[in-house]
């Protein structure tokens, strides 16, 4: 699989459609760059966030973890 392709197979939205995602098990919920939000479940879930972190498309999940000032704080 090519990761580097601006379309990924069942996928109908170009990656410079998609500005964020966030994965509950093997559904994505994604926010278009129109702000739509949709849902999708590839059949292959890990090799659809390979492509959309391949796309720099933002993780909500990892952005949160590296924003979050408790976190970075601890002793």
């Amino acid at each position: 699989m090519s990761f580097t392709k601006p379309y990924f197979a069942g996928f109908e939205y170009h990656s410079h459609e998609v500005c964020k995602f966030l994965q509950t098990y093997s559904t994505f919920t994604l926010m278009l760059t129109n702000g739509a939000i949709i849902h999708h479940q590839p059949e292959q879930a890990l090799d659809f966030q390979r492509w959309l972190n391949h796309h720099k498309i933002e993780d909500i999940r990892v952005s949160i973890r590296n924003n979050d000032t408790t976190l970075v704080n601890q002793p």
